[in-house]
């Protein structure tokens, strides 16, 4: 049977694709809400009507980088929290650790986060791919899982 530092994969309890989309799904509202008050606040700021003509470009390339920023910062800064993972995943009882079963570090979120973005941004169907092989995976990692070298378990889990 296969290890962990010492603990058996069978009772190590990784969290598998469906609820993983669940948390995703709470964190796309949760992200939502926060990009909505930040685009608000940044057009009220710089006093743009963003329903003109002349504005739409720029409206939208705005809200294309303020929903990217958003993201980009609401994930690591989570999941380095003592939450260890997102709002969505904390609601569902999961965390995020490492190898060692610990808190992961900023620049491991970051690369986690980063490689999520950019597998969604590479084409839906390939997309659907890389987030079903979490199902499938020993360890039920997605691609952003083993490039940061990290894995999704219940809270309640202790590593060593």
């Amino acid at each position: 049977m296969d290890t962990i530092n010492n603990q058996t994969v069978s009772s190590v309890p990784f969290k598998g694709f469906w609820i993983r989309l669940v948390a995703a799904i709470i964190d796309g509202f949760i992200i939502i809400l926060f990009w909505s008050f930040t685009f608000l606040l940044l057009f009220s700021v710089v006093n743009t009507d963003f329903f003109s003509d002349s504005d739409m470009i720029l409206s939208l390339i705005l809200s294309i980088i303020t929903l990217a920023i958003v993201g980009i910062i609401y994930k690591p800064i989570m999941e380095t929290s003592n939450y260890q993972g997102t709002f969505g995943k904390y609601l569902l009882g999961m965390k995020i650790v490492n190898q060692n079963g610990q808190k992961i570090s900023i620049s491991t979120s970051v690369i986690r986060t980063l490689v999520y973005f950019l597998q969604t941004l590479v084409a839906l169907p390939l997309t659907v791919w890389l987030l079903l092989m979490i199902g499938f995976t020993e360890y039920k990692q997605g691609l952003h899982d083993l490039a940061a070298k990290t894995f999704v378990v219940s809270q309640h889990w202790e590593g060593e």
